[in-house]
């Protein structure tokens, strides 16, 4: 079950300055708040009870307020700091265990997230097509790269290059037989919009593995794929961690889908691909 403590901490920031005072508190007096009715609370952050009913119905759609104290209940026991960001006095522990929560919490938050149906279809879509042009810029490129290892293995023609006009070429000379999938957490970068303007002027299918549907490159998908982005509104993101977990956890879910469309098959290319590299290469 996805963490309540950290989904508040880490959508703090989104909130409006009603709901950062609701959730300062509940992050600040946890134990005391599982006792509070939502009259309580409201006063306890000087908010009004409709915010507080609010604030509990967003966070759990389900069972508003009364949930949300139930929830807590349940993490009261956890170690606050695990919640807080990583900092000098952390030994490896400490960091072990607040990037190992921080990694669960993003795929749980990416299985709700992320469409069935849009995975199906994107899987659908790269089984009928000859040629797959896959483009990730930076960290995003470390999860292209996964996505031409995997594919590749089970029979697919993967073009995978940093090289945007030779991405371009390819697409519009193979449009009838190509999809492209663009991987992107923030879904603006300016050169997986290009490909994707490119893609749709010549009616090239796109799929889309982003943090945020409604970001540019998410309005030029066909399909989108979202991955969690649990760690976007932390100061000491100075590298993709849990983004990159989760862009590689949805690429296994892709993978496996097509696999098993045609399970007979794929695995018989995966033991030949198996076989001849501990033919020739060991």
């Amino acid at each position: 079950m996805t963490s309540i403590l950290f989904t508040i901490h880490n959508k703090l920031a989104n909130f409006s300055n009603a709901e950062q005072k609701i959730g300062r508190y509940i992050l600040e007096h946890t134990h005391e708040v599982i006792q509070m009715s939502t009259a309580e609370l409201a006063a306890a952050a000087d908010v009004s009870t409709a915010t507080v009913a609010r604030f509990g119905q967003a966070l759990i759609p389900d069972g508003g307020y009364p949930a949300l104290k139930l929830r807590l209940s349940a993490e009261s026991s956890v170690d606050q700091s695990l919640y807080d960001e990583i900092n000098p006095q952390d030994d490896l522990a400490a960091v072990k265990s607040k990037l190992a929560l921080r990694i669960s919490h993003t795929i749980e938050e990416t299985n709700a997230g992320l469409d069935d149906q849009a995975l199906t279809a994107a899987s659908q879509l790269i089984a009928g097509k000859a040629n797959v042009y896959v483009y990730g810029l930076g960290a995003s490129n470390v999860a292209a790269t996964d996505f031409e290892q995997k594919f590749i293995r089970v029979g697919k023609a993967i073009i995978h290059s940093q090289d945007t006009h030779l991405l371009a070429v390819g697409i519009t000379t193979q449009r009838a037989t190509a999809a492209v999938f663009l991987i992107s957490n923030s879904g603006e970068k300016a050169e997986s919009i290009q490909l994707a303007n490119l893609a749709r002027s010549i009616n090239v299918p796109v799929i889309v593995l982003t943090r945020n549907p409604k970001s540019t490159l998410g309005k030029l998908a066909d399909f989108v794929l979202r991955n969690d982005d649990s760690e976007e509104n932390q100061t000491a993101r100075t590298a993709a961690t849990t983004s990159l977990m989760a862009q590689l956890y949805v690429i296994d879910l892709l993978y496996y889908t097509f696999v098993t469309h045609d399970y007979a098959h794929h695995i018989k290319q995966l033991v030949a691909t198996r076989d001849t590299i501990r033919k020739h290469f060991n």
